[in-house]
């Protein structure tokens, strides 16, 4: 009977295959992170992790170190790699930091899309979404938001403040969700965002960028009021 293959056994992965697994674990883990499967003070021990994927420890080392780089982890002597706690602060900080950049791709995809791109958002933000929240079905509004963030940042086309969102939105992804939970925050948010995609879909950028901008402060200014609750 063949002996059970080891982590220090395993097939080696080609190079040429090594950056793309990579890159996958990173997205599994950030996932994890985002959704607080691994919450914060939890320890990444590289043994656990090169078992789990099977991968080196370098590979680990590395993976870790992409994770570090975006502050989603820390390293602490004598404990390794712990999932980074974000406090008021740096969250409130990343509300000012998206204001900023999500208006900015707001205005630029108004400017940049034919009108049409934004209908099925405008018919997926109407009457069947709101009774959709009448009814509970949160996920259902949070997914709507995802899709129309991801397509917004597409049509901008500004490859720096896709990077700079791309690093802060998953350290407010759980905090994002616990607001939209918030008695009467998605109905209301659901009637902001259908008023900015209007302005979009009529072409009126500075409108459009306004509304967001609107959006994401109210949803700060929730946070601050119900903060007991939500951290």
């Amino acid at each position: 009977m063949a002996e059970k293959t080891s982590q220090t056994d395993a097939e080696p992965i080609p190079p040429q295959d090594r950056k793309g697994r990579a890159e996958d674990i990173v997205q599994i883990l950030r996932k994890r992170i985002a959704d607080h499967e691994l919450p914060p003070g939890a320890r990444l021990q590289e043994v656990e992790l090169a078992n789990q994927f099977n991968i080196s420890r370098s590979a680990v080392r590395e993976i870790l170190g992409t994770l570090e780089q975006r502050g989603l982890i820390t390293r602490v002597p004598n404990r390794g790699a712990v999932v980074a706690k974000l406090e008021f602060k740096e969250i409130y900080e990343i509300f000012d930091v998206r204001v900023a950049l999500e208006g900015l791709c707001v205005r630029e995809a108004t400017r940049r899309a034919p009108p049409e791109v934004w209908l099925p958002h405008i018919e997926r933000f109407g009457d069947d979404m709101e009774r959709a929240i009448e009814k509970g079905d949160i996920a259902r509004y949070s997914d709507a938001l995802e899709d129309l963030r991801k397509e917004t940042i597409d049509w901008a086309d500004n490859s720096h403040a896709a990077h700079f969102l791309d690093l802060v939105l998953d350290k407010t992804h759980l905090i994002k969700l616990r607001v939209t939970l918030l008695p009467g925050r998605a109905a209301a948010g659901r009637k902001m965002h259908l008023e900015m995609l209007h302005f979009m879909r009529s072409g009126d950028a500075a409108n459009a960028e306004l509304t967001k901008k609107r959006i994401i402060r109210s949803a700060r200014d929730w946070l601050e009021r119900y903060r007991s609750f939500i951290l």
